[in-house]
């Protein structure tokens, strides 16, 4: 039976320490973990698992942290804690291929801050269960005060020189400030899931987890969006350069060990949906990585130098670890400078030293080989160093790009993207267009919708007012397509002159129409100051139409065609889609709305469309 384990341990005080001791190991033998996967979202691939306390109610505490306050309050919290990291450490080993993992324990930093603290009691139980220290990430939780830097310095340092990871968990819920993390430069920075929840619908979260990943990437360490419950979460962090995801969108906390441990199957696929461009992105990186190749940190010191004097081009070398994961780089420059002090060579040739090259391992800024050539630019102008930027695949060392191989690799993109883009908009043109169409249409989906958008009397109004207006019009609706369809990751393509087409799946139809519409309805009110004031105030302007005829004629809208896609079809192409929406068009233009909406006719390859006016 349960017991009010608060009220008795509580009282316990009176009693001696071995007794209270032994009630605990009563509680900790009921509790249970489930683990929890954090994947890359690019690929699916699995980093790690978080372990998450469970059944903790059946000892009578009302919450986990009520037990962890509970332990400190009665002088057993390093105690209780070194059992809870044993009983997690040993069913992570469970896991198939879990050295290849991470474990993320929650850690209540007050442990430091106990009597009877024992530092190496980690690293035996990781040795135990057949695991390297490194294993494991330490989650120090911003809900407790951590706003001290020197402090956390003191536990980030006490952790490192043990050889253990350290992650900052539910940041921005506390009182962790910026000066902490610069630094105590953590491994991880979690990002508290009321950041995350509705990212895609809220600008201002958007730009604030989009600063604190690019303040994270400057300090070479990674980013993990917790508590991403919904698609659009997941495409929007992804999108915005969090490195790992976490949440029920993922997968939910399970006590049962899952059968696999190297993709979450369901991600994979969304992982590899709505890549447009980065695809491309991957193929020039690959071109101009360096394939640098890496030293293992546990070298002898010595054969750093052998590896600089074989490798006289290289003036930084990637320091790995036996999984192949990267963990810095050591710079040519600065061991050389040690070796040439007094006594530098023999201190290296000591046996103690033989296995110790931190004091030569700098950070460096490490990126997944998915991530876009933008966003590396970004990470490598923000960080204070110019050692490049290391390059992984599924958490493993790839390569390096340094500062000549970034720039050059930025310019060949820039390059290919240029004859594809429509010259004024800067957005993707035909041919582009047409590569996207063609991948996007041949993979099924349930929700999937293709838009045609055409201003209505563009030409008089280019007539009176000039061309370079008329290009101002056109260039204000790129602007507006990139606020109205910014949410659910659509694709915006120029098709030319004052025609546009947009593609999205998986968002429902009312979604979509409401985006479209949002679109029209910001076009129709701020092209309006584009007009005179007398034009604008009598609602027409006089001109000629394209039969030449003299006439007049409202002001500047926008007509959209929206073309809804049947699932299950993978032979419809793009000029299927066009000639549906041409029809469509002459009925959206004729609809007080200028709105029209169809269904393809999947029941025979001859197309056809049910307008659905207004």
């Amino acid at each position: 039976m349960a017991f009010d384990a608060e009220d008795e341990l509580t009282a316990d005080r009176s009693e001696g320490p071995a007794i209270r001791l032994r009630n605990w190991k009563q509680i900790v033998e009921k509790v249970d973990f489930a683990f929890q996967p954090i994947v890359n979202p690019h690929t699916g691939h699995v980093f790690g698992y978080e372990a998450l306390l469970r059944r903790w109610e059946d000892s009578g505490f009302s919450s986990i942290q009520s037990l962890f306050d509970t332990a400190w309050e009665t002088g057993n919290l390093h105690g209780v804690d070194m059992m809870l990291r044993e009983k997690a450490i040993a069913k992570f080993a469970r896991l198939p291929e879990a050295r290849r993992l991470k474990l993320f324990y929650n850690f209540d930093s007050r442990v430091v801050r106990t009597r009877d603290y024992q530092p190496g009691r980690t690293a035996e139980l990781l040795r135990n269960a057949g695991l390297e220290r490194d294993t494991i990430f330490l989650e120090i939780s911003e809900r407790h005060d951590i706003s001290n830097a020197q402090y956390l310095q003191d536990i980030l340092l006490r952790y490192r020189s043990q050889g253990f990871k350290v992650a900052i968990d539910d940041y921005g819920s506390g009182f962790a400030q910026l000066r902490a993390l610069y630094e105590c430069e953590p491994d991880i920075i979690k990002i508290d899931r009321f950041f995350i929840d509705g990212i895609d619908r809220d600008r201002r979260k958007e730009l604030f987890v989009s600063q604190i990943t690019a303040f994270a990437h400057m300090i070479a360490a990674q980013v993990v969006a917790e508590g991403v419950e919904t698609r659009e979460e997941f495409l929007c962090c992804r999108r915005i350069g969090c490195d790992l995801v976490q949440g029920f969108f993922i997968a939910r906390p399970s006590v049962d060990l899952p059968e696999r441990t190297d993709i979450v199957p369901a991600i994979s696929g969304v992982s590899l949906e709505n890549r447009r461009g980065v695809e491309r992105d991957g193929d020039v990186l690959r071109s101009y990585l360096l394939e640098t190749p890496p030293i293992e940190n546990n070298i002898n010191p010595v054969d750093i130098l052998s590896y600089f004097q074989k490798n006289t081009d290289i003036a930084i070398a990637p320091v790995i670890n036996r999984q192949g994961e990267p963990l810095g780089v050591i710079r040519d420059s600065d061991f050389k400078a040690f070796i040439y002090t007094p006594f530098g060579r023999e201190l290296l040739q000591n046996p103690a030293n033989r296995t110790n090259i931190s004091r030569f391992l700098r950070r460096c800024p490490i990126a997944d080989i998915n991530t876009s050539l933008s966003e590396l630019l970004e990470t490598f102008v923000a960080a204070d160093s110019l050692d490049g930027v290391i390059l992984t695949e599924n958490g493993l060392y790839l390569g390096v790009l340094d500062q000549s191989a970034l720039l050059r690799a930025v310019n060949e993109r820039n390059t290919l993207n240029a004859r594809d883009e429509n010259p004024l908009t800067r957005l993707p043109g035909n041919s582009a267009i047409y590569r996207y169409a063609a991948n996007a249409l041949a993979k099924p989906r349930r929700r999937r919708f293709a838009v045609y958008f055409d201003f209505d009397n563009f030409k008089p109004f280019n007539d009176l007012y000039g061309f370079r207006q008329g290009d101002r019009a056109i260039l204000l609706f790129k602007d507006i397509l990139g606020k109205a369809l910014s949410q659910n990751d659509w694709f915006v393509g120029h098709i030319g002159g004052d025609d546009f087409f947009a593609y999205v799946q998986s968002i429902d139809f009312e979604d979509a129409v409401s985006a479209v519409q949002r679109a029209q309805y910001m076009f129709d009110e701020q092209i309006k100051s584009f007009y005179d004031a007398k034009t604008r105030d009598q609602g027409y302007l006089i001109g000629k139409g394209r039969n030449g005829e003299t006439s007049e004629f409202p002001l500047m809208t926008v007509s959209a065609a929206l073309v809804r896609i049947p699932p299950e079809r993978t032979d419809i192409t793009l000029d299927h889609i066009s000639i549906e929406a041409a029809k469509l068009k002459a009925v959206a233009k004729n609809s007080p709305t200028r709105f029209a909406s169809g269904h393809y006719d999947a029941t025979d390859t001859a197309t056809s469309t049910q307008p659905e006016a207004g």
